[in-house]
């Protein structure tokens, strides 16, 4: 019951603090989606958004996601979400023992399985493949990878 708390707590507070966009509906990830992971994430990268394509675009925000060993960036992007799906965006939770997971973002049909994300009406520029933490040190971050997962080329938004 914990970790699908959490859930609702972080879906909630990723749509209040994102208003300053146009957003999909939100949904919550269900418990089975969330991956261990041994370490958190760097802090978010920069990015620049660009102009809203049209008048029902909604903006995704980047994230990080888990690549098996290291994080990578996936770039926002906006796009023109099907009706009625909604989006479920990522999270990072512990449990009550201080296991860390993840889940990654994810869209949702009308009865709230995943999927096929609709297709990036255009994508966000990212700066440089490095970040500063709250400390001040500078840490490699691992790739900037394209809102397909794949990785991405220097001319859409790629470091």
């Amino acid at each position: 019951m914990g970790i699908l708390w959490r859930a609702g707590a972080v879906a909630v507070m990723a749509a209040a603090c994102g208003a300053r966009y146009p957003q999909p509906s939100y949904s919550a990830h269900t418990t089975s989606e969330l991956l261990e992971v041994p370490f958190p994430p760097p802090p978010a990268r920069v990015e620049t958004v660009p102009d809203k394509p049209s008048s029902g675009a909604v903006w995704i925000d980047g994230e990080w996601v888990w690549r098996g060993r290291k994080w990578a960036w996936k770039m926002g992007y906006w796009a023109a979400p099907p009706s009625p799906e909604s989006f479920s965006p990522w999270q990072l939770t512990r449990n009550d023992a201080g296991t860390l997971f993840v889940a990654p973002g994810t869209w949702r049909d009308a009865h709230g399985q995943p999927t096929p994300p609709p297709p990036p009406a255009r994508v966000a520029g990212t700066g440089s493949q490095t970040v500063v933490d709250a400390e001040g040190v500078t840490e490699p971050a691992g790739v900037n990878l394209a809102p397909d997962g794949k990785r991405a080329r220097r001319g859409d938004g790629g470091a």
